[in-house]
């Protein structure tokens, strides 16, 4: 039975203190361990950026439309533009 839980455990290696496999910070000295910690991939969010993008790009599009409405598809299209990156 010790062996099983040997496993299930890690040392911290600032205070030497054993801790669980899964924990993320010691709870002696605070130590964050790096395991999973790792830079979060940057891509496309495709959240609320892709759909301002196009209806604003669409609305432009459109012909014989009020100079308002161009100033609110114009903001639409650069904010959209700014959400459509995931900044992680």
């Amino acid at each position: 039975m010790s062996e099983t839980t040997s496993f299930s455990k890690k040392t911290c290696p600032r205070c030497q203190k054993r801790v669980g496999l899964g924990a993320s910070r010691c709870r002696r000295c605070k130590y964050p361990f790096p395991e999973g910690r790792g830079p979060k991939p940057v891509g496309l969010a495709l959240g609320a950026g892709f759909p301002m993008f196009l209806m604003g790009s669409l609305i432009l599009f459109a012909s014989d439309i009020s100079m308002g409405l161009v100033v609110g598809a114009t903001s639409m299209v650069v904010v959209g533009i700014a959400l459509f990156f995931d900044p992680r």
